[in-house]
């Protein structure tokens, strides 16, 4: 299973049958030179409707589009506003079974508005069970206990996570968040995007390392193996 980090909050996980695109975020996203249009995901997952999560959702959608995954009001927006039908909707608490495996939306603490500012539905983070891995991608949040819960449930190969701060958790809560989660790897993201997020890496590596977790800094555009 290898996985591609498009930059902030934007990755791509491929199977080998299947390709799962999280928070697609390409034209205004600094960190990476993608053109939307050379990716063909069969899976596209929103966590929430801020800008830097939904902005080029608009790229993939179409008569053979991907499958739309996200909670009620942002398929329904996609819907209305795109005529994407291949939609499913997955609020929090919920799981859906797909071809690869599972996807359970998690809680997210942390708001969600489109870009206009009209609602955007709760956020949430996803569990995705490949079977032979399974990958937790927490989404933009602060820590919360219900993340022993998660750590409980599952045996959690990655957890992808941001460390900016400011308007997620930093790198101390990431860590309070691993400790509950208990994963064998995290890969940070939500960093150095915008002036208010920029983080020093070495010190989040060895911020991580120090508190006994095995912590992959993955190069924007890069694909890394999992």
């Amino acid at each position: 299973m290898d996985l591609t980090y498009f930059g902030h909050a934007t990755f791509q996980i491929e199977t080998g049958d299947h390709t799962l695109l999280f928070d697609p975020f390409f034209q205004d996203n600094p960190h990476t030179n993608v053109d939307p249009a050379t990716l063909d995901p069969d899976f596209v997952l929103v966590s929430h409707a801020h800008f830097d999560h939904y902005a080029d959702v608009e790229a993939f959608t179409g008569e053979d589009g991907p499958m739309m995954i996200s909670n009620f009001e942002i398929i329904s927006r996609i819907g209305n506003d795109y005529g994407h039908e291949n939609v499913h909707p997955l609020n929090e608490g919920g799981t859906i079974d797909l071809d690869f495996g599972s996807v359970e939306a998690t809680h997210a603490r942390h708001t969600s508005s489109f870009p206009d500012g009209s609602y955007g539905g709760v956020p949430e983070g996803f569990v995705v069970d490949f079977g032979d891995q399974t990958v937790y991608y927490t989404g933009d949040t602060a820590p919360f206990v219900e993340m022993e819960w998660i750590g409980e449930a599952y045996d959690v190969d990655v957890m992808i996570a941001p460390v900016g701060d400011v308007v997620t958790m930093g790198v101390d809560g990431a860590i309070h968040a691993a400790e509950m989660v208990e994963p064998d790897l995290i890969i940070p993201v939500h960093y150095n995007t915008f002036p208010f997020i920029e983080v020093d890496l070495d010190d989040v590596q060895d911020s991580f390392e120090d508190a006994g977790f095995d912590l992959q800094i993955v190069d924007f555009d890069s694909k890394v193996s999992l």
